[in-house]
């Protein structure tokens, strides 16, 4: 008999590691309640694999995650369900899975690119059916690029929220009033961070940019993409100060804290009014710069008006800053050079480029360090005491960006030097990092020793590494959805430049962990999937196309979901960047 609805306990498929750090952990008292550091994966489904399903010619794996004490089954069957003329049906191996997931099968169906709706039974369980089909992942660009719509701040959004925020907002510093009405709430709340709500400008350009008017398969066209293009740009060019820099935040906080995160009457003046953070980060300057550069080009034929001025914001923010030294910055800075070059042909903008490139190349470590000779080729952090660079967020920018020069500028003396850098990450360190989990998935990085009490896996003489943060380390840590997708981002634009098809399964690895492929057979993006978790937006509530911020992982580095409605924001809340990265990631896969 196939499985009922009540599915069986399964163990934890990322084991705890026995190494440094771990006793310790033992010892010490949650930071968080006991619901979320143990959401880990219990009552999950046997059968976890991609639900949005599978291109025709991808590589396709199926896991079975093995209950405790249960004879594992010797194969898998899969049948397509769609009620073809000739019913179809095949049988493959499940074979053990290598590295940190002892406790679960794997099976490949790679072979298989005929179109059709399936489903796959393994024991006495199965999964729910999937497609196997050319526009399995392109159909769902237009749910992301409906999430964005649906976060619309300063106008009405049917369905969703009536017009809102038109007082927004009044200088922390000097309590002046100044219009920054518009753009996109960023998260499961109504706050609207630069850093974060920009990303949602680079997957929708880079939509545009790789796939055209083809983006739609119902035909909707760019105008859609340029239309919501404008309206977030309306609020990041309101945040030029007249110095020529950006703002930080609306909203964010008198003092960083959650007291602007509400509703308001809509009149200016009143005590309800929020808050601008009139700080100056280096990041939000170079991210201004970068997208600024990229409307202009996206609008060049539709508005060049418009585009030039665009570009002109872009340009005073770029001569008003000066080149950042952190790892992700300098990463930022060296994509707004790239973005000025080509919007503007400059060589100037070309000779910062090659400079900022050869300042970030000169950060990714080449040679093994820590006595170990497993992996190198990933980023350091620079500065008087460098370790190795890791980002919830932005963890693949460096090489993202030193892809996007090498691509940019190819004739360039060092250009080779950047690709090869890119290569070396790829196959020295991401690659092989992801080949310890059968998910394919990259850790979030590494780490010099333990440098928090809690659990740090061993990889050979100092280093250690963690697949999901450090719970220990700050106030606040959350799920690693960003940091797969932009390594999926760099594995498929690697891909296309390498022609390496190895890196585009990989790429797709990071994606499929996002949509059900994971410990808990969890899809992160509402409207698809099956199995999704509730969403952390205690505003508007669920959003179709909204990402989360998904798996992350307790002391133990073993992975933690919540899916029992316990509105937890560390792996529950809506967040743009994750819709972003995923945008960018489906426009370089589909583009390629």
């Amino acid at each position: 008999m196939l499985a009922s609805a009540t599915m069986r306990r399964r163990s934890f498929l990322l084991t705890a590691a026995a190494g440094a750090g771990s006793a310790a952990a033992a010892q010490n008292k949650p930071i968080r309640p006991a619901a979320v550091e143990n959401a880990t994966p219990g009552e999950s489904p046997a059968i976890v694999l991609s639900q949005v399903g599978f291109l025709p010619d991808a590589k396709k794996r199926v896991i079975y995650r093995m209950a405790s004490g249960e004879v594992p089954p010797e194969s898998f069957t899969l049948r397509d369900i769609g009620a073809p003329v000739k019913p179809f049906s095949l049988t493959r191996p499940l074979v053990q899975a290598p590295g940190d997931v002892p406790n679960c099968l794997m099976g490949d169906f790679s072979g298989l690119t005929r179109e059709g709706f399936y489903q796959i039974t393994a024991g006495d369980e199965r999964c729910a059916p999937f497609f196997i089909r050319a526009d399995a992942w392109r159909r769902t660009l237009p749910k992301a690029i409906g999430y964005h719509h649906a976060q619309r701040c300063g106008v009405g959004v049917p369905n969703v929220h009536p017009a809102c925020h038109l007082d927004d907002a009044r200088r922390r510093d000097t309590g002046e009033h100044v219009d920054v009405t518009g753009g996109w709430h960023d998260a499961g709340d109504l706050r609207k961070w630069m850093s974060a709500t920009m990303m949602a400008g680079f997957g929708i350009l880079r939509i545009a940019r790789h796939l055209g008017e083809r983006w739609d398969l119902a035909g909707s066209g760019l105008g859609v993409l340029l239309d919501e293009m404008r309206w977030g740009n309306r609020y990041f060019l309101k945040m030029q100060n007249r110095d020529g820099r950006v703002w930080a935040d609306t909203a964010g906080g008198v003092n960083g804290d959650n007291s602007d995160n509400h509703w308001t009457d809509n009149r200016i003046g009143t005590a309800d009014d929020r808050y601008i953070n009139t700080a100056k980060p280096a990041q939000v300057q170079a991210m201004f710069v970068a997208l600024q550069a990229m409307v202009a080009q996206a609008f060049a034929q539709a508005d060049p008006s418009y585009a030039k001025s665009c570009l002109a914001a872009g340009v005073r923010c770029w001569e008003a800053t000066e080149h950042p030294k952190s790892t992700r910055d300098l990463s930022w800075r060296l994509l707004a050079a790239i973005e000025l070059h080509r919007a503007t042909h400059d060589a100037r903008h070309a000779a910062e480029a090659a400079k900022l490139g050869d300042a970030l190349a000169a950060l990714q470590v080449s040679d093994y360090i820590g006595s170990q000779k497993k992996v190198r080729g990933f980023w350091g952090t620079g500065g008087a005491k460098p370790v190795p660079y890791w980002d919830a967020v932005y963890s693949a920018l460096p090489p993202i960006a030193m892809l996007e020069l090498a691509a940019a500028l190819p004739v360039q003396a060092n250009a080779r030097r950047w690709r090869d850098s890119v290569s070396l990450y790829i196959d020295e360190y991401a690659a092989p990092m992801a080949a310890r989990s059968a998910y394919g998935v990259v850790p979030l990085g590494l780490f010099p020793g333990s440098p928090t009490p809690e659990t740090y896996r061993p990889l050979e003489g100092e280093l250690t590494y963690r697949y999901f943060m450090p719970t220990r380390q700050r106030s606040w840590w959350l799920g690693i959805t960003s940091h797969l997708e932009s390594h999926a981002v760099l594995l498929a634009a690697a891909a296309h430049a390498f022609n390496k098809p190895a890196y585009r399964d990989l790429a797709f690895r990071q994606l499929e962990w996002v949509v059900g492929n994971n410990p808990f057979g969890a899809c992160l993006m509402t409207g698809e999937g099956w199995r999704n978790s509730y969403p952390y937006s205690r505003f508007v509530g669920p959003i179709a196309g909204g990402i989360v911020n998904g798996i992350a992982g307790n002391a133990q580095d073993v992975p933690i979901l919540q899916m029992e409605y316990g509105n937890d924001w560390r792996t529950g809340e809506y967040w743009t960047p994750h819709v972003a990265f995923y945008e960018w990631a489906l426009a370089q896969l589909e583009a390629a």
